[in-house]
C-alpha cells in the first residue's frame, strides 16, 4: 500500500440557533494523498475516551474552503429557524440550506492528527496514543440558496406609516433592526438589501412598512404641484422637490419616495415608469379585485403623473388580465400576498390563468429562484410548457 486519503482541517465552533446551543466540528472538502513512508516512522493507537461526545449535542458540518476562512477570521454562522420553516444557516452575508446526509464510513473525531511532512524524521519508529472523541455517520452540509423574504414585509406590514399626519402614538412602533435579524431567516446583508428594495422606510427608530394610500399620496401630491406649476419632473431638481415635499412628510421619508418612484442621475430626474404604474394599480384595485379591463385601463393611465404612460406589461407581478372573461376583467394578484411554496404559488397562478409567457409569470416565480435553478428551470420541473404559434407556454403539469 503506498498512500492514504485524509481529511484536512477540523475547526471546533460552537453555534447558537436562538432556541438551543449546538457545538459544530467544522472540516472542509480538502483532499490530499499522503505517501506511507513519510509516516512509517510514527503509528497512531486509536483510543475511545470513556466518556464519548453525544451526538445530540456536538454535530459534524461540512463547510467549504471559503467559508472555513470566514469563521477562521473570528465571525460567526447564525443558525435560524422555527416549528413552521427548514432551518437555515446565514453568514453575515449569504443563506444556507441545512441538511443531514449519511455515510456508510465511521467518521472519528480527534482534536489533532500529525500528517505527512508534519511528521519530523527521527529514524526511529515511535507509537502515538490518539484519543477519539466521537464516532459519527451524519454530518450536516450546506447549500447556498435565495432566502424567501416574504415574511420581512409581513412583520412590517404590522406597522403601516400612513404619514406624519396619521400618526397618533407618541411613542415609537415597528420592528428594529435587531429583531428583525432575530426573526427573519435570512442574513444581515439580505435583509437590508431587501428593506432598500421594498415599501419600507425607519420611522423613530423602527422599520415599518409605506402605506399604499400614502405612497400613492405622496406621488400624486408632487404630480399636483407640477401641474399648478407647468412643469415636467425633468424641468425641476432635487432640491426643488425635497423643499416641495418637506411640507408632506419627513425628511427620510421623502428620500425612500424618492428612491422608489424616480431615477436620479446627478440633479437630472425622471419618473420610474413600472413602478409608478404599479403603485397606482395596487391603489385602484384591492377593494374591488377585479375591474372591468377597459374601465380599469382609462381610469389608470388618467390617474397618472404628467409624462407618465401606462402599459399593460408594467402589471405583471401585481395583476392580471383575463381575457377569457366577458367583459375582459383586471384582477388584483400581487406577488408579495402568494406563498412561498412552489407548488402552492403555482397552483393559484394556473388557477388564475390556465397559460402563461416567461415574461408574464417571471415576476412571480424569481422570488423563489436560487443559485441551482433560475425561472426557466423552475418552471420545467414544476409545470408543463407548450408552444402555440411560435410563443412558449407554461401551464400546470396536472
Amino acid at each position: 500500500m503506498h498512500g492514504g486519503v485524509y481529511h484536512s482541517n477540523v475547526s471546533f465552533v460552537s453555534v447558537n440557533s436562538g432556541l438551543q446551543s449546538f457545538k459544530f466540528f467544522m472540516r472542509t472538502e480538502i483532499l490530499f494523498q499522503v505517501d506511507i513512508s513519510k509516516i512509517d516512522n510514527l503509528r497512531h493507537v486509536l483510543q475511545f475516551i470513556p466518556q464519548i461526545l453525544d451526538s445530540k449535542q456536538v454535530k459534524l458540518l461540512e463547510v467549504s474552503k471559503d467559508t472555513l476562512e470566514y469563521i477562521n477570521s473570528g465571525e460567526c454562522l447564525f443558525i435560524k429557524g422555527n416549528e413552521d420553516a427548514h432551518v437555515i444557516i446565514c453568514s453575515n452575508s449569504n443563506s444556507f440550506e441545512l441538511k443531514e446526509a449519511e455515510t456508510s464510513n465511521s467518521m472519528l473525531l480527534m482534536p489533532s492528527l500529525l500528517q505527512g511532512t508534519l511528521i519530523e524524521d527521527t529514524g526511529s519508529r515511535t507509537l502515538k496514543k490518539q484519543e477519539v472523541f466521537g464516532v459519527y455517520h451524519t454530518y450536516y452540509e450546506m447549500r447556498l440558496i435565495r432566502p424567501k423574504l416574504q415574511s420581512l414585509r409581513n412583520a412590517l406590514a404590522k406597522y403601516p406609516y400612513r404619514g406624519k399626519n396619521s400618526e397618533v402614538i407618541k411613542e415609537a412602533v415597528g420592528q428594529s433592526f435587531t429583531e428583525l435579524k432575530v426573526m427573519i431567516q435570512a442574513s444581515e446583508e439580505e435583509i437590508i438589501n431587501q428593506l432598500q428594495e421594498m415599501p419600507a422606510a425607519k420611522v423613530r427608530g423602527k422599520w415599518r412598512l409605506l402605506d399604499v394610500g400614502f405612497l400613492f399620496g405622496w406621488v400624486s401630491y408632487l404630480d399636483s404641484i407640477l401641474r399648478e406649476k407647468k412643469l415636467s419632473l425633468e424641468e425641476v431638481t432635487l432640491a426643488n422637490i425635497e423643499n416641495w415635499m418637506g411640507l408632506y412628510d419627513t425628511e427620510d421619508i421623502n428620500a425612500k419616495c424618492i428612491s422608489l418612484f424616480m431615477e436620479v442621475d446627478g440633479n437630472s430626474l425622471r419618473w420610474k415608469p413600472e413602478a409608478v404604474s404599479q403603485l397606482f394599480a395596487l391603489y385602484l384595485l384591492p377593494e374591488l379585485r377585479a375591474f372591468d379591463s377597459k374601465d380599469f385601463f382609462t381610469a389608470w393611465q388618467q390617474s397618472m403623473p404628467v409624462g407618465v404612460m401606462t402599459n399593460e406589461e408594467h402589471l405583471n407581478g401585481v395583476a392580471l388580465v383575463d381575457y377569457d372573461s366577458n367583459p375582459s376583467l383586471v384582477k388584483y394578484l400581487p406577488e408579495f400576498e402568494l406563498p412561498e411554496e412552489i407548488n402552492e404559488r403555482l397552483d393559484i397562478l394556473f388557477r388564475n390563468r390556465a397559460k402563461w409567457t416567461l415574461q408574464s409569470i417571471t415576476p412571480y416565480v424569481q422570488p423563489l429562484t436560487d443559485n441551482n435553478l433560475n425561472v426557466a428551470a423552475l418552471l420545467t420541473k414544476y409545470a408543463r410548457s407548450s408552444t402555440i404559434n411560435g410563443v412558449k407556454y407554461y401551464s400546470s403539469k396536472y
